[in-house]
């Protein structure tokens, strides 16, 4: 699940991960937080969700903490414009497992999704992710 406001970056990530050789990823899209929520309790589970923390109708920390009320073992990515610590910080604590600086460097994202995606896969015994 592919979680920003931003339809272009929403687009990056997704050309990024259907371009994926070793792994077939299904990519979901949502525009807004509580279009997330909505996702993920019409959806879910998913496997991985790459979340942007400034959205206009709640920021990422406040989505990511409703999500670990229902989904306490999905990853949950940060997608971000800042890099600083105290935003990493931020990020741990409201329950986000990792941590991607926008612009987006493909091989930092496939390599982030492949690493989350693959201990999931691997923890609950299933196929392609979503």
């Amino acid at each position: 699940l592919v979680v920003d406001d931003h339809a272009p970056t929403r687009a990056l990530v997704r050309g990024i991960l259907e371009a994926e050789k070793g792994t077939k990823f299904e990519v979901i899209e949502a525009g807004t937080g509580k279009d997330c929520l909505k996702a993920v309790d019409k959806q879910g589970p998913f496997d991985l969700i790459l979340l942007d923390v400034n959205m206009p109708d709640m920021d990422g920390y406040a989505v990511c903490r409703a999500l670990r009320t229902v989904e306490k073992a999905v990853p949950i990515i940060f997608i971000r414009a800042k890099g600083d610590v105290k935003d990493f910080v931020e990020g741990r604590e409201a329950g986000a497992d990792s941590y991607l600086v926008k612009p987006i460097s493909r091989a930092h994202l496939r390599s982030v999704v492949n690493l989350f995606t693959s201990i999931e896969r691997k923890s609950r015994g299933q196929g392609a992710p979503q």
